[in-house]
């Protein structure tokens, strides 16, 4: 065989399945990390968005870009029935590749969310990073940018937290050491706060309607 040639290497199941449910543990001793008191906060927050107008930015890098992508539809879609005209102004700053590379290329990286946090936010709005190890200067600079113009802050973050732990009004933290795990439960984060923004939206809407709460 040559030295690069994988080709004739049987993969091991029993090795594969043992891998799998080590990571399984891991993944679930991440979610008991999650601090549901803090979650409830924010999305107390986001709520009040959606009633007072005011508008949602979330971003991060890498996988954290994807679960803020996540976010952003679920609570712009999903969460709220669509016969209501009324929605969340939401808005995922890392889902525009054009405009990352432009503001990349002619400034620097540490400026791709910090100059659209100064484009779009507002007095009063509500601003959502996440990040593995708290400590990417990028969202540290954007959620300076957004502090400085008034607004809400809150950082989904992992390891000790880093800088955004204790920089953010809503500090959304999980105290796990690996990343993949510490992203795991971001993402069950995420799904909470869809969850209890769709429910509180339909307790509202019945409200408003009947006098009486939804489910």
């Amino acid at each position: 065989m040559e030295p690069n040639d994988f080709s004739e290497m049987a993969p091991d199941p029993r090795s594969i399945h043992q891998e799998l449910v080590r990571y399984l543990g891991e993944s679930q001793q991440a979610l008991h990390e999650i601090d549901a008191e803090a979650i409830g906060r924010f999305t107390a927050s986001v709520i009040r968005c959606w009633q007072q107008d005011r508008q949602l930015l979330l971003f991060g890098n890498g996988g954290s870009a994807a679960t803020a992508t996540h976010l952003a539809e679920d609570l712009a879609t999903y969460a709220i029935p669509f016969s209501e005209p009324k929605r969340l102004r939401v808005l995922c700053l890392n889902d525009s590749p054009s405009i990352l590379t432009a503001l990349g290329n002619d400034l620097d990286f540490d400026a791709i969310f910090l100059q659209q946090v100064q484009q779009w936010a507002r007095p009063g709005d509500l601003v959502l990073t996440m990040s593995g190890s708290g400590n990417s200067s990028n969202l540290i600079a954007a959620i300076q940018r957004a502090q400085q113009l008034g607004c809400e802050t809150a950082a989904m973050t992992g390891f000790d937290g880093g800088e955004l732990r204790g920089l953010v009004d809503h500090p959304l933290h999980v105290e796990v050491h690996q990343m993949q795990p510490a992203q795991d439960a971001h993402m069950v984060m995420a799904h909470m706060i869809i969850h209890a923004f769709r429910v509180a939206v339909r307790n509202v809407l019945a409200q408003r309607t009947t006098g009486s709460s939804g489910s």
